[in-house]
């Protein structure tokens, strides 16, 4: 069934304040959300929600810390999370790298002692807003098999990268860097679906469409090779360069809830302005995008779209039809609503 985005967002932010967030940091962590479910990534919508608050409850997560951050040149920044909550961490980050890039054209910030910071285009996006290319990775839980072997060693390793338009919605590429993200699995546990064969391995090394199964598998990295590369590379950006855990030693973030994550963060921010006017870059962006779009389909095929594209029209449709929330969401919201003294409006 589908709900109000207004009544979910009030509902959201009532309970983080409860639970410890300032209102500022609340209206992040349920956006974020939020803005995910608009967009119909629902694996990083407010189904998370829940999860992060069981973390701040058993101690894996400060809900009041803020993130330190420090220049150490003119484009660089070394943030430590202090084992805060992902998003107020990541948007403050972003929030850094942005002022940075309108000083000196590029911010590039590494981060350590984070969490997980739900949908990170969220974060990319709102640099875009503002006349910035912007890129970010995260390390993740060891999840994924590299190339060639058996047994998990690296995280999904997510990244995201956004990219101003004109009169086209914005460039969004924002995916796991294995076939698909951690949390499609945990929401098919939570709602009694089936997954598709080519996800996952099981304990045996088989594939399943059991997602209870392949939570205690492995998953499979996009494009074989190209996948693994990628994923390797983050974990290094992440760990060695800022500090973090690597995904080996990252514990899983919403089945170990005592125990910090030391998730890691790389972001890249780019003045588009400091190589180019803003609107001869969105013109020709848009121009590129144009013949993209003009290209001949491929038989069965609708067309070529722009990443990003399919999540932008759900996002005007989901604004005015409601977010859709399942049964066991709305059970959690009920004991969220107990637990905090909210009124449960849904």
């Amino acid at each position: 069934m589908k709900f109000p985005v207004e009544t979910i967002r009030a509902f959201g932010e009532a309970v983080a304040v409860k639970a410890g967030m300032t209102p500022e940091n609340a209206v992040i962590f349920i956006d974020n959300m939020i803005s995910a479910d608009l967009r119909n990534v629902r694996s990083h919508g407010i189904t998370k929600f829940r999860g992060y608050l069981s973390r701040v409850e058993h101690g894996a997560s400060d809900i009041t810390a803020e993130p330190t951050i420090v220049k150490t040149a003119p484009a660089t920044l070394v943030v430590d999370g202090h084992n805060g909550m992902g998003t107020t961490i990541a948007w403050k980050a972003m929030e850094a790298c942005i002022r940075v890039a309108k000083e000196n054209g590029v911010a590039f910030a590494t981060v350590k002692n984070a969490s997980h910071h739900g949908f990170g285009g969220y974060y990319v996006m709102h640099a875009a807003e503002q006349g910035m290319i912007a890129f970010e990775v995260c390390n993740t839980p060891k999840l994924v098999a590299p190339f060639g072997g058996a047994k998990a060693l690296l995280g999904t390793n997510p990244m995201s990268i956004a990219v101003p338009a004109g009169e086209h919605p914005m460039l969004v590429c924002d995916m796991a860097t294995s076939t698909v993200a951690k949390g499609k699995i945990a929401l098919a546990i939570k709602e009694g679906r089936s997954i598709p064969d080519t996800w996952a391995l099981d304990a045996q090394g088989r594939k399943t469409t059991d997602p209870v199964a392949a939570n205690t598998g492995v998953l499979l990295p996009f494009g074989g090779p190209k996948g693994y590369a990628l994923a390797l590379i983050i974990d290094v950006l992440c760990h060695s360069l800022a500090g973090a855990n690597d995904s080996q030693h990252i514990p899983r973030v919403f089945e170990n809830l005592e125990e910090p994550s030391n998730i890691g963060y790389a972001m890249c921010v780019l003045d588009i302005s400091r190589f180019v006017p803003l609107n001869e870059f969105k013109k020709s962006v848009d121009e590129l995008f144009d013949s993209m779009k003009a290209c001949p389909p491929a038989e069965g095929a609708g067309g070529v779209l722009i990443p990003g594209e399919i999540e932008y029209e759900a996002t005007q449709k989901n604004r005015m039809e409601g977010i859709e929330l399942s049964e066991p969401v709305l059970q959690e919201f009920r004991e969220l609503s107990e637990k905090y003294g909210v009124e449960f409006p849904f």
